[in-house]
Parts: C-alpha cells; sequence; structure tokens
C-alpha cells in the first residue's frame, strides 16, 4: 500500500464520524490533472472520501476556507466531516462517483441536455452573486485575481509556451503577442466580477443520487463572472453544439438576473474575450499535462477546445486581433497526435 494511502487511512480511522469500527476500506479515485490523492473510504455502511494533498499546504488550505465559503453561498460541495489543512488531510461526504461528463453520453436530444445543465447553471448563478461575499483573499493560493497580467501570463502564455509551441512547434511573432496581450486587458475589464472557480467544467460537476456537486474549486478567485460560464460551455469534454451554447446561456443570464442586478449588456460584450482567454488556458492545460505529465487522457480533447478557439476568433469582435488569428490558423486542426508524439517526432 503506497504511503501516502497508508497515513490517509490511519488519519480517516481516527476521525471517523462515530468512530470507525472494523476495517476501512478504500477504492483510491484517480483525479484528472491533480497530483493530491483521493480515495473513497467506506466503514460500517458509511462511505467517504478522503483527500491527501502533504505536498502544497497553501492549496490544502485553499480548499478548506474555500470549502466553507461556496457552502455559505449555498452550493452544492461537499460537507468537511474532519481537516487537518497543515497535513493536507480532509474528510468528507462522498457525493457520487459519476459526473456530468459522463451523463450527457446518455442525453438523447438537446432538450435532455439542456435539463441535465438546468442545476448546474442554478449553483452558478448563485455562487457569482454569493460567492465572494465570505471570500477572504489571502487564502487564494495561485493568485487573488484574474487580472490583465495574469491572463496574460497563465492563459495565454500558457497556451503559447506548452500548445502552441510545445506540442505545436509553432513560434509565435512580435504582432502576435501584442495582440494576446491586448485579448488579456479586455477580458480582466469584463465585468460584472464575483467568485470564480476558475475549472468549472463537466468533469467536476458530481452527479449522485442527492443532486449535483460541486468539486476542485481550491483554485478559486475574484474574476469576470463570465469565465465559469464560458468553462462550462466551451467545455471540451462536453462539445455542445453552438445552438445549444447559446441557449444555455441565455438561461444562465435569466438565473442570475434573478439573484440580483446584472448588467446583461456589459455581460455579453465581454463574453467573447473572456471565453477566447478561457479556451486557451484548457489547450495550455492539454498540453502541459500530455507533454510534462504524460497523461494521453487529454489528448483527444485538444482538437474540440481548438476547433471552439477558432470559432470564437471568426467572431467580428476579434477583427482587430488579425496576427492572433492567423497564429491560430497554423496551428493542426487535429493536435492530438502531436500531443501524444516524442518530442523530436512532434
Amino acid at each position: 500500500m503506497p504511503e501516502r494511502l497508508r497515513t490517509l487511512l490511519q488519519w480517516a480511522k481516527a476521525n471517523w464520524p462515530g468512530g470507525a469500527t472494523g476495517q476501512i476500506e478504500a477504492q483510491p479515485v484517480a483525479p484528472d490533472g491533480s497530483t493530491r490523492l483521493f480515495a473513497r473510504l467506506t466503514a460500517g455502511g458509511l462511505s467517504l472520501v478522503g483527500m491527501h494533498c502533504p505536498e502544497n499546504i497553501p492549496e490544502a488550505r485553499a480548499w478548506h476556507h474555500l470549502a466553507g465559503v461556496l457552502a455559505a453561498a449555498g452550493a452544492p460541495v461537499p460537507d468537511v466531516l474532519a481537516a487537518e489543512p497543515e497535513r493536507g488531510l480532509f474528510l468528507m461526504s462522498d457525493l457520487g462517483d459519476a459526473n456530468l461528463h459522463q451523463a450527457l453520453s446518455e442525453a438523447a436530444s438537446e432538450d435532455e441536455t439542456a435539463a441535465l445543465y438546468e442545476p448546474v447553471l442554478v449553483a452558478l448563478a448563485r455562487i457569482q452573486a454569493r460567492g465572494a461575499e465570505q471570500l477572504e483573499l489571502e487564502y487564494c493560493f495561485d493568485g487573488q485575481r484574474l487580472s490583465a497580467e495574469f491572463l496574460l501570463e497563465r492563459e495565454a502564455g500558457y497556451f503559447v509556451e506548452w500548445f502552441v509551441k510545445a506540442a505545436c512547434g509553432v513560434q509565435p511573432g512580435e504582432d502576435a503577442r501584442a495582440d494576446l496581450a491586448g485579448l488579456a486587458e479586455l477580458a480582466a475589464a469584463a465585468g460584472p466580477w464575483g467568485l470564480v472557480h476558475r475549472d468549472f467544467q463537466s468533469r467536476n460537476i458530481v452527479m449522485g443520487s442527492g443532486g449535483i456537486g460541486i468539486v476542485d474549486f481550491q483554485g478559486a478567485r475574484l474574476g469576470p463572472a463570465q469565465y465559469d460560464l464560458a468553462s462550462l460551455l466551451h467545455d471540451p469534454y462536453a462539445g455542445l453544439p453552438w445552438s445549444l451554447r447559446k441557449r444555455l446561456m441565455n438561461r444562465y443570464i435569466e438565473l442570475r438576473i434573478a439573484q440580483g442586478p446584472l448588467d446583461e449588456t456589459l455581460f455579453r460584450r465581454g463574453w467573447p474575450f473572456v471565453s477566447a482567454s478561457r479556451v486557451m488556458q484548457a489547450l495550455g492545460a492539454y498540453g502541459f499535462l500530455c507533454l510534462e505529465r504524460r497523461k494521453a487522457f487529454f489528448a483527444a480533447y485538444a482538437r474540440p477546445a481548438l476547433a471552439t478557439l477558432r470559432g470564437l476568433l471568426d467572431g467580428g469582435e476579434f477583427d482587430r486581433f488579425a496576427a492572433l488569428r492567423g497564429l491560430v490558423d497554423l496551428l493542426p486542426d487535429d493536435p492530438g497526435p502531436k500531443l501524444l508524439a516524442p518530442a523530436g517526432d512532434r
């Protein structure tokens, strides 16, 4: 048994609600891109989830704080039953082992797909309206705001370094870099701002018998409200048709207005720029995860993500970004093989 799992089991037994009688059974749960250890733990007819992340204590503190922030906002997040953040140890309620990504594959029509998104949009509207009320920014370990500087370095820059250059072997010119800086400025200027989950996509939406649940929220911070909706609707795992993306965006706006005032014109004006920034971040992440961490799972989703980025850049709002559009045109339609190829064969 791996040492990290042994540590988690020993700690869980000492902190089991009501006391653990007998042996705790552990079933490791493979995370997508994370290095954290998760395991589904069962004993005495009770199923819980344990998490161990000793390698990044600031991240552990952030997760613990944000679990409370989101719960206070009425978001469906796990109940934290025991926690020792300074050791990266947590015991939480088990929301289920299925997710929205899996459920979408069984939807037989656009209406059925939209119905799956309805509770997710309800939760997101609530988070956007109320999520920042109890947020303490010092817990945001990976940056407190989606500022223009952050978006340029960690989204556009991530895209360039890990996807454009490392995966596709394309070198961007100075004009394209200037366009990326301009895009980051427009995305950061979008409004209104609120609490941003930052990875609000179908594989982080759990579908259990008690309804939906939201996980992987430790990277939350302040940012433009469009960001999480863009993560959800432009999600390469889901591959939603553009007509449904528009329909769901309109429904989100209705739900968000019901939660409190929203400047719809401002929201729609910033939507394409925040969307493009988010999709570039996803492509950069796929490059990093495939090339650096050798997680081949993500390679299949680079093609739909790149198609989405091209679709966004085809909009009239991006006419001023000719160099960026030219850069994206140089990338292969299906970058998956390059993400899986040895370095010398890309």
